[in-house]
């Protein structure tokens, strides 16, 4: 299968599941075109301050043994040899770059400037605003649907991973990681009555310019909603969250990688 087939747009667009989700106002069809132009221009803005990634997405000098639970190799960790993988807000490619190795890997982003250094890392990719849906792949295309640092920018998060689910083949899964708003950081500042809220506010937020913040038990909820099962928590992140997570506590990690199944 090409990047053709892949890419090729429904001339009428698949319905979401079942009349309950087909009445639903979650799809890009319910916006008002003002919000999703706005909303592209926040992403070009993002990338023009965010500028290109510096770095390695795994630092070098972690052991082999550790990398697969740090950030982004618990994520790769989680992707099947020979898996086609969708790479939804793929950005600038850096983290995306770790997928190839899984197998076929497309990338998908709004902002022109992330896409083109994505290219140059070697990722195919395709120009798209993930607010405007139904994504423009065929039903059941993918193995694999990532989400790395991407929902909490989204203005619907419960309709992209409704239409993750729709793009996703029988034994697909998605894997999705968020910044934690729970976090056992943010519970002590809590306390103090002056927590961090990892939304856009200078002083309060976590410069990421998010539009909504995620707990475990949000995610879970987001995730089942769409109709995915199977939901599991992976330990993630160098040292607290790898060691909050295999304790069995992953709701007190600062970052939360997440795995939901098709079936």
């Amino acid at each position: 299968m090409t990047l053709n087939d892949y890419s090729t747009v429904q001339e009428n667009p698949p319905k979401f599941r079942g009349d309950e989700l087909n009445k639903r106002k979650h799809s890009s069809f319910g916006m008002k075109p003002h919000t999703l132009a706005l909303g592209e221009c926040y992403y070009e803005k993002y990338w023009r301050k965010r500028g290109k990634a510096i770095g390695e997405p795994i630092r070098s000098i972690i052991p082999s043994f550790l990398r697969p639970f740090s950030q982004y190799g618990a994520v790769a960790n989680q992707i099947p040899l020979g898996s086609k993988v969708l790479d939804l807000g793929c950005g600038d490619g850096n983290v995306t770059q770790l997928f190839l190795e899984k197998g076929e890997v497309i990338g998908v982003d709004v902002s022109q400037r992330a896409i083109k250094e994505a290219a140059r890392r070697g990722v195919k990719t395709k120009l798209h605003d993930l607010n405007r849906l139904p994504l423009p792949f065929g039903d059941k295309c993918f193995d694999v649907v990532v989400l790395t640092d991407t929902l909490e920018h989204l203005l619907d998060p419960l309709a992209i991973l409704d239409d993750c689910w729709r793009i996703l083949n029988k034994r697909g899964r998605v894997i999705i990681t968020v910044p934690n708003f729970a976090r056992l950081e943010n519970r002590l500042k809590m306390l103090q009555g002056d927590p961090v809220d990892i939304l856009q506010w200078e002083k309060y937020g976590d410069e990421r310019e998010h539009f909504h913040w995620f707990t475990k038990g949000k995610i879970e909820y987001f995730l089942s909603k769409a109709n995915f099962k199977k939901i599991k928590f992976v330990p993630t992140g160098l040292s607290f969250g790898f060691i909050f997570g295999k304790l069995g506590f992953p709701g007190l990690a600062k970052m939360l990688t997440v795995v939901g199944e098709k079936h």
